[in-house]
């Protein structure tokens, strides 16, 4: 990205600060490791000032992230997501707003707004200014997400996973070396999971499935998520071919896996509604 100017109402003050693979480390205190398992090019950081204020009293700073793929940026912009945020309008990208901070993603960019002294509306302005000057035309997700069954899902609330960081972020239950979720991969395939919240609160459950890496042992699957339910939960049976156990607020956990792809309902406390999206999910066609 070149210099970032322009932004109505706003100032930028000093050069850019531009970061690669090993600058990184130094900007990100403890996030650089998540940041590049999703394939990470480079990072440029400007700041800014309104216009006539007084140095000091505001600022935003503004971080573009350039990723390998428009998919990979996604995945990054999807790890803060949690379901329900506000957008702002006349954006087409995906993007999001909260307190002091916003979002968005497209092409191969990810854009962070940090300005804890601003309003929504104005964090929306300066992102939307943001959003004309980037050189890509929409946000690309990656083609997993359509696994991921739509019927009461918490609206953006999906994630795409990749490396052991984001798998670990996710749920305990995608922990273990088995996953194949770290390091290289010899078949060039590593695994990598997508999820999303169902329902309302306080009933809201999660869905994971997780497309296995070429290298992945799928018996130690098996085995591995077999000894994370008897880790985690109670009344561990099976049913058919699908694996069930209950935590102790009775919340329903179930695993299913169909050859290369598997797929596990995270506390839901309707068993049926449980194993129908499980099997949905599984299902070719997504029906």
């Amino acid at each position: 990205m070149r210099a970032v100017d322009g932004v109505k109402g706003w100032k930028r003050t000093g050069p850019p600060e531009r970061y690669n693979r090993e600058g990184l480390y130094g900007y990100i205190d403890g996030g650089a490791e998540l940041v590049l398992s999703y394939g990470f090019r480079e990072l440029s950081v400007f700041k800014f000032e309104p216009d006539g204020a007084a140095s000091g009293t505001k600022e935003a700073v503004l971080e573009i992230y350039r990723m390998t793929s428009g998919p990979a940026a996604f995945g990054l912009y999807s790890t803060k997501l949690e379901g329900g945020e506000e957008s702002r309008r006349g954006i087409e990208a995906d993007n999001w707003l909260g307190a002091g901070q916003g979002s968005l993603v497209k092409g191969e960019y990810l854009v962070n707004v940090l300005a804890p002294e601003c309003a929504a509306r104005e964090i929306g302005e300066f992102m939307s200014a943001v959003d004309k000057k980037l050189p890509a035309r929409r946000t690309v997700r990656p083609e997993g997400l359509i696994r991921l069954p739509g019927r009461d899902m918490v609206p953006a609330s999906w994630r795409y996973i990749l490396g052991q960081v984001a798998a670990r972020n996710e749920s305990p239950f995608l922990e273990g070396d088995f996953w194949g979720f770290g390091g290289a991969d010899p078949g060039g395939k590593p695994s990598r999971a997508f999820s999303a919240k169902y329902g309302a609160a306080p009933a809201v459950s999660k869905l994971l499935i997780v497309e296995l890496g070429r290298s992945v042992g799928t018996a130690a699957v098996d085995a591995g998520v077999l000894a994370l339910f008897e880790e985690y939960l109670q009344d561990i049976a099976r049913d058919g071919d699908a694996l069930a156990g209950r935590n102790q607020a009775g919340r329903w956990f179930l695993f299913k896996r169909a050859g290369a792809i598997a797929a596990l309902v995270l506390g839901d406390s309707d068993r049926a509604a449980a194993a129908a999206r499980l099997a949905q999910s599984l299902s070719p066609t997504g029906k």
